[in-house]
């Protein structure tokens, strides 16, 4: 049955294709935000639908962070930046690992963001969450980060049901960046960055990204229902290096290697405070050409993670993750007239990792994709756009299989066959307003360590228990719909955005959500434990005032609502989106500079909600107070190449009560950045 969809499918792709008449050329070249931004006088996109536009016109609901966003949070890492942006949780749980929500349901590992760097994914595929300490790339090379909120599977790909933060760094041919900097910092923090852009000849740019930092855990006690190892010292290594060349006009071709080293004190799913090891390489490449058919871009690219952990019940030896991903995508970009652009997209992906921490098997599947857009200027105000995607998985394992899990490695051959959709209408009603709709189906494919990669064996309250991940998951699918107004208020030269949401998850994937007595103990499986719906509204409004005041408010209130299915008798389902996700959060930043100097305050408020501490011990929620946090940034140019700053986060308290975990503490940073 999935087969004779991909083939229905096929033909109608290749008529795509294959339409010719009246197509509109664009370049090969890669677009300059800066530039663009200061013409339309707004924050631009290319992400959304393959052609640039104003992040107002876009079928998404999308939050730009700009270079200077970036550069003036006073931020070390990508979670510290994206800690502003209103309609974001923040789960701060230990001193270098943070898990980033959008709309709610963020949780330890959470598994709901795609997450892409220049187009290509960097989450951590076998579980579906991002270590962000791993991702290979310096904030001052970063052009803008684009946050996408709501499904949009259909637009962007694999998984990317809760949203998207899509990573754009500086063109090494148009966007020439050199710059070193070195910070200290409180938490033994010792941080080096240096990214350096080279001309290798007229259409040739090399740019390589360095970066190093050594810091300790935050060294407040884990509390007493968080399990924990010895905590050790945090340190990440990483390199990164882009060659692009302008062929021709018409083409241009890009390259890129990288990897990255980190050691980090994680809070994973088991709820426990974890010295953790990541290893990570990647290559890509990537050619787009103007083509007699479209805007043709190819790429293909490779992932591999290893991820070593301690085995609480072992004591001494490690368990360890080693995940591939190979990942081919082709899409084209066709302009019919100046009213209509379509887009085809083809994609394979064949994603594999070893079962730990019990070897000696191996979980796979091969996954193929087939996706269309079009977007039709229908009116000279309004647009629609519609896209469709297809995702087939084909899944298979083999070798070692625990005998106490009732399974045999033929279980696993299974096809799994699932739609997405993203359709919006985007109507700009005048100079100052814009309206949009959007409706949307996105779609959460279970992730490797749920499907078989985890088979452990342990013990809970004196009883052996065996943990193994099943095929039998469905996946979990999230239904959308978004209403959206954006004005812009020329007299306080400012911009409004109200978003209203309501999203219905089904299917939701608990990792221990089953239980069951065996001749051999208790058997403890993932499972589909029932459904969650979600409600809420973002609000900001950002403006500048004489020049040099920037400020912006954001509020983000949301209501979830769970509907889980019968919890079993031997345990809890180890999930409560519903009570651990603040039902009111907040944001605020004032910003000033003049000559020399720029200094930035930011205030994130959060309501009181609850933190989980364990998969297993009756679910155990504590409570975590409302809490204010305090961000800030003072720096001054000491020449036209150098740039001494301070900043700090959480600077409100010495330690503060974020999350489960550790209670966080007060950072504070000293950096000295030098161009050249």
């Amino acid at each position: 049955m999935p087969h004779k969809t991909l083939r229905q499918w096929l033909p109608a792709f290749a008529a795509v294709l294959a339409v010719l008449p009246g197509m509109e050329k664009s370049r090969a070249q890669a677009l300059n935000y800066g530039a663009a931004e200061e013409l339309l006088g707004e924050p631009v996109t290319m992400s959304v639908t393959g052609s640039p536009q104003r992040a107002s016109d876009a079928p998404a609901d999308i939050d730009i962070i700009s270079v200077d966003d970036i550069r003036r949070s006073g931020a070390y890492d990508i979670p510290g930046v994206l800690s502003h942006v209103t309609g974001l949780d923040i789960l701060q749980f230990t001193d270098d690992d943070a898990e980033i929500g959008i709309h709610g349901y963020n949780q330890a590992y959470s598994p709901r963001i795609l997450v892409l760097i220049d187009g290509r994914q960097v989450y951590a595929d076998y579980y579906g969450y991002t270590p962000w300490s791993t991702l290979p790339v310096e904030l001052a090379a970063i052009q803008q980060i684009e946050v996408v909120k709501g499904p949009n599977s259909a637009l962007f790909g694999f998984n990317a049901v809760g949203g998207v933060i899509n990573i754009i760094t500086s063109s090494p041919l148009r966007d020439p960046v050199n710059t070193a900097s070195v910070s200290l910092g409180t938490q033994g923090l010792a941080q080096l960055s240096a990214v350096g852009t080279f001309k290798l000849a007229d259409q040739i740019g090399l740019r390589v990204q360095i970066g190093g930092r050594r810091d300790d855990d935050f060294s407040t006690p884990i509390p007493a229902l968080v399990e924990g190892s010895p905590r050790g010292a945090d340190s990440r290594a990483s390199i990164d290096a882009t060659l692009s060349m302008q062929a021709t006009d018409d083409l241009q071709l890009d390259l890129d290697l990288s990897r990255s080293s980190v050691d980090q004190n994680d809070f994973p799913i088991t709820y426990q405070v974890d010295a953790v090891s990541y290893d990570t390489d990647a290559v890509m490449g990537r050619a787009t050409a103007d083509s007699a058919i479209g805007l043709i871009q190819a790429q293909l690219y490779n992932n591999w993670i290893t991820y070593t952990y301690p085995i609480q019940t072992s004591g001494v030896r490690p368990g360890a993750d080693s995940n591939q991903v190979l990942v081919g995508q082709v899409q084209d970009i066709i302009k019919l007239g100046s009213d209509h652009t379509l887009r085809g997209t083809v994609e394979y992906r064949h994603d594999s990792v070893n079962t730990s921490p019990t070897t000696g098997g191996h979980l796979f599947y091969n996954a193929f994709a087939i996706g269309a857009m079009w977007e039709w200027k229908v009116a000279p105000s309004v647009t629609a756009t519609n896209a469709v995607r297809v995702d087939y998985l084909a899944l298979g394992r083999n070798g070692y299989l625990l005998p106490e899990a009732g399974l045999t490695n033929a279980d696993w051959n299974r096809d799994i066959t699932e739609p997405s959709f993203n359709s919006s209408v985007v109507w700009r009603a005048n100079d100052l307003d814009t309206f949009r709709l959007i409706g949307s189906r996105g779609v959460e494919l279970p992730n490797l360590e749920d499907l078989g990669g985890l088979q452990e064996l342990t013990k809970e309250a004196g009883l052996p228990l065996t943990v193994i991940g099943i095929p039998t998951l469905s996946p979990t699918v999230v239904l959308s719909w978004q209403a959206e107004w954006d004005r812009r208020i020329p007299s306080l030269n400012a911009r409004l955005h109200a978003s209203l949401y309501n999203q219905a998850t089904t299917d939701l994937i608990s990792d221990v959500g089953t239980f069951s007595l065996s001749p051999h103990g208790i058997l403890a499986s993932p499972a589909n434990i029932g459904a969650s719906r979600a409600t809420g509204l973002d609000l900001r409004i950002d403006g500048s005032f004489r020049g040099n005041w920037h400020w912006s408010l954001g509020y983000s209130p949301e209501i979830v609502t769970d509907h889980f299915s019968k919890p079993s008798p031997f345990g809890p389902l180890g999930v409560d989106f519903q009570h651990t996700t603040p039902a009111q959060s907040a944001n605020a930043r004032l910003g000033w500079s003049r000559d020399k100097w720029e200094i930035d305050g930011y205030l994130r408020y959060q309501s009181t909600a609850y933190g989980l501490t364990s998969r297993f011990l009756g679910g155990a929620l504590t409570r975590i107070d409302g809490f204010v946090t305090m961000d800030g940034r003072v720096a001054y140019k000491l020449t036209d190449k150098a740039t001494l700053s301070l900043s700090g986060q959480n600077l409100g308290q010495a330690t503060q009560r974020q999350t489960s975990g550790p209670d966080v503490e007060r950072r504070v940073i000293g950096s000295v950045g030098v161009d050249f």
